[in-house]
């Protein structure tokens, strides 16, 4: 029979400290240096004339294909780390071999040692850069399976406390998107000093990644703990784990709720740098209107987890999909809107207050842009972004949840089969979110290498684009709705599953009879 480690609540599970708290979420923070490349600078940097100039509608495919490789990878590593034994913990040896793997699928994708050709193949003539884009894409994928799954399922498991759990993903979240605002902000400041192409901004961001990942990386290894868990006597299959986790109802409705919305945040993310270029006439200021993006996201997070304590995760979601939606829907008109409305609100007007020589510096610095716009977009994207936090944040909460209700099922603490699902189907969906979303625009007419300036795209295409970007996605996120208003795991229910879970431990005295089995 396989050894039973008991565990004991009250000394094993402290409250989590500060300290652990910030050690456990400091790796989010050059994940994030990284994630906004890969998130919205990824299409611009290969289906761009200031990047490698491929194919919109192919690297949109591409992108796609890479991310069905974890189709395979996710389960299997999530299995793995449930069942590993090793004296450093089931979730600290994959976090530390997944690390650099990632590290160098990064470098090699945003920093190519080599250059782009064209070549025939089978009669078949296409540039080099697509087969390099596959394989690097997949190479970083791989390394982000094997850390980030058993990662975020370590978070799961350091606390079984229904508001605690929120705490643990408000503080991953917020060392995410402090990252996410130095990523933001750097393409900003280096504007400034004459680097305004998208390959400019990721080169930084992933020289400053590679340098501290396996600093915050080895920090959380040695500081976080990572609890003892009870180990049943009784293994189950892959195949049987799988079938459980998909009879687990919470987790299934919590998994489509997070495709749609993750789906219409893929199509948003892969079409903003050419909705700001080509609609906003703004590309160079791109790095402008992420900076004050991602700072509306940090200033709401502390809000969204305060309302979720007040009426619950799965309601504070729904209110910052309406939230998000209401002002999504402002975007496509701002876009379409006559460009002379704006003009008394361009960037040197507004900045008119400054010095004359300070002035005139700005003045010449936006000359020839179309500035007027881009303040009302900026304030809008805000707003709008205001939500991001909550749709991040609060999800992954609720998945730490759902894995209780199989563990009163199975008597085991399977984290990893979930989170590896989890991420699989997020991956997934994504993936689809990007081609739907350059596959549409492409569709509508909509040309990536125009110079929009002098551009030869239809205004159909353009206007395309713009809801394509905004009110499209909202519409997959309103998907979860019916589905959020009905979600059954409450924090009283929580509660409940966890009373029963403590009581069909060995050595219980008042043992419930729940079998591994179940």
């Amino acid at each position: 029979m396989a050894e039973q480690i008991p565990e004991d609540d009250k000394t094993a599970r402290k409250p989590l400290t500060k300290l652990v708290l910030a050690s456990y979420s400091a790796p989010a923070t050059p994940l994030a240096l990284v994630g906004l490349p890969m998130a919205v600078y990824l299409p611009a940097i290969y289906a761009d004339p200031d990047g490698f100039g491929l194919a919109l509608g192919m690297v949109g495919i591409i992108l796609t294909l890479s991310r069905f490789t974890d189709v395979v990878t996710d389960p299997i590593i999530g299995f793995l780390s449930d069942r590993l034994k090793s004296r450093w913990g089931r979730r600290k040896p994959f976090v530390l071999v997944g690390t650099p793997i990632y590290a160098a699928g990064i470098w090699l994708l945003f920093v190519p040692p080599i250059a782009f050709t064209e070549v025939t193949w089978l009669g078949f003539e296409f540039s080099t850069g697509y087969p390099y884009l596959f394989c690097m894409v997949a190479l970083t994928y791989l390394g982000s399976t094997i850390k980030d799954l058993p990662y975020m399922a370590w978070g799961a498991e350091l606390s079984r406390n229904y508001n605690e759990r929120t705490l643990v993903t408000s503080w991953r979240e917020g060392f995410a998107v402090t990252g996410a605002l130095i990523s933001a902000f750097t393409p900003a400041l280096i504007l400034f000093a004459g680097y305004t192409k998208p390959t400019d901004a990721v080169y930084f961001l992933s020289v400053a990644m590679c340098i501290i990942m396996p600093i915050v990386v080895l920090n959380a290894l040695l500081v976080v703990p990572e609890y003892p868990v009870v180990i049943t006597a009784k293994k189950i299959p892959l195949r049987d784990s799988l079938k459980l986790v998909f009879a687990n109802k919470p987790y299934v409705m919590l998994v489509v709720i997070f495709v749609f919305s993750t789906t219409g945040a893929a199509m948003t993310n892969s079409l903003s740098f050419f909705f700001v270029k080509h609609l906003l006439l703004a590309g160079d200021l791109y790095g402008l209107y992420l900076a004050p993006y991602f700072v509306s996201q940090i200033v709401a997070i502390p809000l969204w987890f305060a309302l979720s304590r007040r009426i619950g995760k799965h309601r504070a979601t729904m209110v910052a999909i309406g939230w998000y939606a209401f002002w999504s829907c402002f975007i496509p008109l701002i876009a379409i809107a006559p460009a002379a409305w704006f003009t008394s609100f361009g960037i040197p007007e507004m900045l008119s207050f400054l010095p004359d020589q300070q002035h005139q510096t700005v003045v010449d610095r936006f000359a020839g842009m179309d500035t007027g716009k881009f303040l009302f977009f900026v304030l809008i994207m805000c707003l709008k972004g205001s939500a991001i936090g909550a749709l991040a944040a609060l999800p992954a909460a609720m998945a730490a949840d759902v894995v209780d209700v199989d563990t009163l099922t199975t008597g085991e603490q399977r984290a990893g089969a979930y989170f590896s699902i989890w991420s699989m189907t997020r991956k997934a969906s994504y993936a689809i979110g990007i081609t739907v979303g350059t596959g549409s625009a492409v569709f509508f007419g909509f040309d990536s290498l125009a110079d929009p300036m002098d551009t030869t795209n239809t205004t159909q295409s353009l206007v395309m684009l713009a809801c394509l970007y905004s009110v499209i996605p909202a519409m997959f996120k309103f998907v979860a709705m019916p589905l959020l208003w009905k979600y059954p795991l409450t924090e009283e229910k929580l509660a409940e599953i966890q009373a029963g879970i403590s009581q069909s431990k060995p050595g219980s005295s008042s043992s419930n009879g729940v079998s591994a089995d179940a």
